[in-house]
């Protein structure tokens, strides 16, 4: 038995909020902007949705304050306006940052939650969720789980829940035409993640699998370009790959990548996607001990050789390196080992494991 779910309405492709904005209007008469201080201005993507609330009489109030691994003191201050506002609906553009936040600033509209609360639940329906992605990475916009910096467990965690799922998102990869080489390369690498994670997970399901598939497809045949400027046809595979790949883990979730990856994005500040890149072989190398099949399957997909071409893949788009010392090892390991992403991954994962997979960042 399998269960697969998804709930949000996908409008994709080029000035989509324009030709299919109107379904916004079910949503209310007053929005809640959320986003970040800069890239929405610049992109276009905030003035497509402004034009459109103009269009349908609806008013809005603007949050531009999310940050990137928004805090929890982010949320509650933008879901303090929308109540003292009044708002019906949130609409979140930007990355994997404002559309998660904006996931968070939609429940704590509806829910007092205190700090623990607000990752365990239970929760009340949060407002509508429309979201906008400007980046072609995290899939948020196709989940129901939004990822907090969390200063109490002293890393990032997740707020996850089905009520999360937007009710609707325009993913317009225009918008990404103005995203940077090394942005263009980190979340690239993420949705990668996404896609192969979800592939390997315990969770996988027959469904996923197919979304996972083409997720790899889209996103491998893009693999060259990146460290280059990108092509709008290639960023629109890439956003497509993307969102297929935040398909595949809404309903599998991530595994060892993301469990290992927080801490260096917590503690070292090296962004999501590039702190994914940095372990992903060794995630590779474990899988093709346990898994060997689905691995080849992957390198196909790719169309990559085998192992060392994906190795050499990963050391020229992402070449980072970082050292850990024996206590950064012991903290990041212990913090690595409770979560989820360590239960759903195909492989028995031991603190040796863990550890060693960190000392090798070198």
């Amino acid at each position: 038995m399998f269960q697969y779910a998804m709930p949000t309405t996908l409008f994709f492709g080029k000035d989509c909020i324009a030709e299919s904005g109107n379904i916004i209007q079910s949503f209310g008469k007053k929005a809640l902007i959320v986003t970040g201080r800069h890239s929405a201005k610049i992109n276009g993507s905030q003035k497509a949705v402004t034009d459109k609330l103009k269009e349908l009489g609806i008013s809005w109030i603007l949050f531009d304050e999310v940050e990137s691994n928004p805090s929890i003191q982010t949320v509650r201050k933008a879901a303090a306006a929308g109540q003292r506002e009044g708002v019906d609906f949130v609409i979140a553009i930007g990355g994997g940052s404002p559309m998660d936040a904006g996931k968070v600033i939609a429940l704590l509209c509806t829910n007092e939650l205190d700090d623990a609360a607000l990752f365990t639940g239970p929760y009340k329906k949060p407002l509508p969720i429309i979201t906008v992605p400007t980046t072609s990475g995290t899939g948020s916009e196709v989940t129901k789980a939004a990822i907090l910096t969390n200063p109490h467990a002293g890393t990032k965690q997740a707020v996850a829940d089905p009520m999360l799922f937007p009710a609707a998102s325009f993913a317009d990869p225009a918008f990404t035409m103005a995203v940077s080489v090394p942005v263009t390369i980190d979340t690239a690498v993420d949705a990668l993640s996404h896609a192969v994670e979800g592939y390997m997970a315990r969770t996988a399901t027959p469904v996923s699998d197919v979304w996972a598939e083409e997720a790899m497809r889209f996103i491998g045949a893009r693999l060259p370009e990146l460290g280059e400027p990108v092509s709008y046809e290639a960023r629109e595979d890439l956003m497509y790959g993307s969102t297929l790949a935040g398909i595949v883990i809404a309903q599998t979730g991530t595994t060892l990548i993301h469990g290992m990856g927080y801490q260096l994005t917590y503690y070292k500040g090296i962004s999501h996607g590039r702190a994914n890149g940095m372990l992903f072989t060794s995630y590779m190398k474990l899988m093709a001990e346990t898994m060997p099949d689905k691995v080849e399957k992957i390198w196909e997909l790719l169309e990559l050789d085998g192992m060392d071409d994906f190795i050499r893949c990963m050391k020229k788009i992402i070449p980072d390196t970082v050292k850990l010392t024996e206590q950064e090892l012991l903290d990041y390991t212990k913090l690595t080992m409770p979560t989820n992403a360590v239960k759903n991954t195909s492989y028995d994962i031991t603190p040796q494991i863990v550890s060693e997979i960190y000392a090798d960042l070198k």
